[in-house]
């Protein structure tokens, strides 16, 4: 119910958001609609900085209720009766609770993963694309399944590590004020200040491990079904 929206959401706000950056700096810079744009690093983060904060915010309601399941088993008897439950003990508000911080993080772990994926994708396709064939003619390559895989992993991981404090931090405000949990923080800055100085720094990045191990195989999983699609419906990205 999340991860499938989540991702979907993520790739066409990305692709989207690509488009139109390629189209202003074409229209910019005065260069006609057939002119090659590269986008640099930094503008694929922005673009998947933004992709992710528009998906998080679509499906947040949803990842409340996946903590409150996993922080109280056998409390709710479903998905449904968890809505219930968040609405009758602190109203419509507790199922955005902590969206400040996970849309702050989400533009730094969406942006680091989709950059690291395609800027790496892109050097190692030019670079396989350099190399002449037995023929010494210059050749379009495509990246084998296990390479994307590898790349998606990587891109996970760094995501996760980036935009872990912040997760910590959510996870704090939306249990906080449900089930007798005292509330302890105002708001985003009050939590991290909070938990840095009565647990130290080391508190947010408490679970990171288990975090990378849970993120790598289905990132990775997520980038060969995108490249599969795009293939599968000649699709191209900018």
């Amino acid at each position: 119910l999340k991860v499938a929206p989540t991702r979907g959401v993520q790739f066409f706000a990305f692709e989207s958001f690509k488009k139109r950056l390629v189209e202003w700096k074409r229209t910019s810079r005065g260069l006609p609609e057939d002119a090659n744009i590269a986008l640099t690093p930094l503008e694929r983060l922005v673009a998947g900085g933004f992709a992710g904060m528009i998906a998080s915010s679509m499906v947040y309601p949803i990842e409340v209720v996946k903590t409150m399941l996993t922080m109280y088993p056998g409390k709710y008897a479903g998905i449904g009766a968890a809505f219930k439950g968040v609405l009758a003990e602190v109203g419509p508000k507790g199922l955005y609770a902590g969206l400040g911080p996970t849309l702050i993080a989400m533009f730094p772990y969406v942006g680091v993963e989709f950059m690291i994926y395609e800027t790496s994708k892109i050097a190692i396709e030019t670079f396989l694309s350099n190399q002449p064939d037995e023929n010494g003619d210059i050749r379009d390559v495509a990246l084998p399944i296990i390479i994307s895989l590898g790349l998606g992993a990587l891109a996970g991981a760094a995501a996760q590590t980036s935009a872990h404090p912040l997760d910590v931090v959510r996870k704090r405000l939306q249990i906080q004020g449900i089930n007798g949990n005292p509330v302890l923080y105002k708001n985003t800055i009050d939590c991290v200040a909070g938990v840095a100085g009565k647990e130290g720094l080391g508190a947010l990045y408490k679970g990171l491990g288990p975090a990378c191990v849970a993120t790598i195989p289905g990132t990775g999983i997520a980038y060969i079904t995108y490249e599969f699609m795009k293939n599968y419906y000649n699709l191209s990205s900018v």
